[in-house]
Order: C-alpha cells, then structure tokens, then sequence
C-alpha cells in the first residue's frame, strides 16, 4: 500500500510539474493580447497612441553638426534611421514654441497621417518574472497648466513616449503593474488595480501629458519632475504645483469589445522593428511657457523605449516607483 501511494505521489508531482513548464511556455503574443490595458482618455485629449510611421513619415532627420542641426534625410522611414551619432526626428510642420505648445498644428497634423491605435508589446523574460511592456507613442505632449488647455502656463514636445508595466511570477501568474508618470511612475498590486474583463488593466490618461494613473481626477505631480525652472517660476508667481487631468468622459482605447477604438498589438522586437534602435529624440527641442516670463527652451524631446531605464532593468526601476 505505501508503495502504491508513493507512486501515486510521484505521478501527482510530475503532473503538476507538466503543467507548471506548460503554463510557463504560454506564446508572447498570447501574454500580450491576455493583458493588453484599456486606456481612457480625457474629453479634451486631441492624441490617442498611434503608429510611429505616421510621426517618421512627418519628419525630417536631423544630425548636429558642430552645434548646428543639418538635415540629412528629408523624407526619413523607419530602416532609415541611423543607431549611432547624435540624431533627432523634427516634425516637419509645426512647432511645440508655438501658442499652447503647437497643440493645433499637430493636431491637423497627426489627423492628415492617421497611422490608427497602436500599442507597442514586448515581453522580457527575466530570471525570476515576466514583464509585459505596453509602449504607447503619442504624436505630441502639450501639457496645459489650466483646464482646458490655455496659453497662461505650458510645457510641450513632439514625440511623447510612455509605458504601462504587467509582472507576472514565473508561472504567469499577474503580481503587479506598473504605469508611467512623467519621469517617474506609480506601482500597484494586481489585486488592487482596476481591471475590465478580469486581466486587462485599466489606465486614465491624463490630458497633454499622457501620464498614466489609476484612476479617473486631478492628480499632483511628483516633484522630482517638475523643472527648477518651473519651480521657481510658479514660486515667484505664488501658484501652487501643477496637477494632471484625467478626467473621464472621453475616448477609450484597447482590446475589442473593451473601448471605443481598437488598438492593435505590434510587437516590440528590436530585429523586426528597426527604429527601436534609433539613439536620436523623437521630437527637437521641448519648450516651457508662461505667460507672465514668455517662452523658453527646457531640454530634448524623449528617446525611444529601448534606451529608457525601465526598458533595460524594468524591475529594478518599477521597485522604485511609489505605490499609487
């Protein structure tokens, strides 16, 4: 009898075993559809996520040549561009120094392009997780100080790049996301994120700046990334932090049946896609205003998802981020 209920024992162990490696070998593309996030957006939100072919097919290429920014390809495409030197992609027809950081004209702009709702997947297996990276492109970041959008106080640059994280435990199992947020970004247990359908996470994306928060309202901005030159401006005016907005009313976007638009998966493989080895910024210069000062350079636009922290050591960078 104990020899029969060893055997049992073992072949119990060895199924369970079976299915563990089975669920572990579940496909990417089958991760990524499970957990693809729902986004909703602001009503006044004029971008949605979209492909990067539309932005590249706008821009020229631009190199900085002894302090100057030459253009050396006027009509760019994605295995055009180079993956070394100092490169940035500048939108052809509008600027973010102009009223309220060029809003409009990238508006028009995006809209003629219509490169329709992408979100870009990649899966990083690590030694001890799995994180699924949803990278979402945005046409253009206008950041308004008031709500709506106004020419009192902004911060604008072309190319906005952000990221929605799903952690699973090495048998695929969700522990945790994690959402982008200016410099930085928020982390929460899976049992404690909203979800629709039971696995796909839900995300409100704030107005200009496409940060990406938990729920739907006004939310402070971590101070680490507010410029000093802000800091210092909105202090002499004696206004308090700037806030995003986030609230809900406006377009949704993710798998079908979740949203009003279907976004499409492509995923984020730096052999098939090759602009994910692009070094330059997506976007030339950002630009602060205020009404009161006038209106001033404040840095590049972002690089692309293969050169951002979170990119290279997601765990260690999402460890960081405060739970939200």
């Amino acid at each position: 009898m104990s020899k029969l209920i060893a055997l049992a024992a073992a072949a119990i162990v060895m199924a369970l075993g079976t299915a563990s490696v089975a669920r572990a070998e579940v496909p990417d593309s089958q991760l990524l559809r499970t957990y693809q996030p729902v986004t909703h957006f602001d009503p006044q939100e004029a971008f949605g996520p979209t492909a990067v072919q539309s932005f590249i097919g706008d821009s020229t290429l631009e190199q900085l040549v002894e302090g100057h920014w030459v253009v050396v390809d006027a009509d760019p495409g994605p295995g055009a561009l180079p993956e070394t030197g100092t490169f940035r992609l500048n939108q052809s027809m509008c600027s973010p120094s102009a009223a309220v950081g060029g809003l409009a004209c990238y508006r028009t702009s995006s809209d003629a392009w219509d490169g329709g709702s992408v979100v870009y997947g990649r899966v990083a297996h690590l030694a001890d997780a799995t994180v699924l990276q949803y990278w979402f492109f945005y046409y253009d970041d206008a950041y308004s100080y008031l709500y709506p959008p106004s020419d009192f106080i902004w911060q604008a640059h072309e190319g906005d790049w952000e990221v929605v994280n799903v952690v699973l435990s090495p048998d695929n199992e969700p522990v945790e996301t994690a959402y982008s947020q200016h410099c930085v970004g928020q982390r929460r247990a899976w049992s404690a994120t909203p979800r629709w359908d039971g696995t796909h996470p839900i995300v409100y994306v704030a107005l200009g700046s496409h940060a990406n928060y938990f729920a739907p309202g006004t939310h402070r901005f971590n101070p680490a990334c507010i410029p000093p030159q802000a800091l210092f401006l909105l202090h002499q005016a004696g206004l308090p932090l700037p806030v995003d907005y986030a609230f809900p009313g406006g377009a949704s976007a993710g798998p079908p049946q979740s949203a009003d638009v279907v976004t499409t998966i492509h995923k984020a493989d730096e052999h098939s896609q090759a602009w994910l080895r692009f070094p330059g910024t997506w976007g030339e210069q950002q630009w602060f205003h205020a009404s009161f000062f006038g209106t001033v350079p404040l840095g590049d636009s972002p690089v692309g998802p293969a050169y951002h922290d979170v990119w290279r050591d997601p765990l260690r960078v999402i460890a960081g981020w405060p739970v939200g």
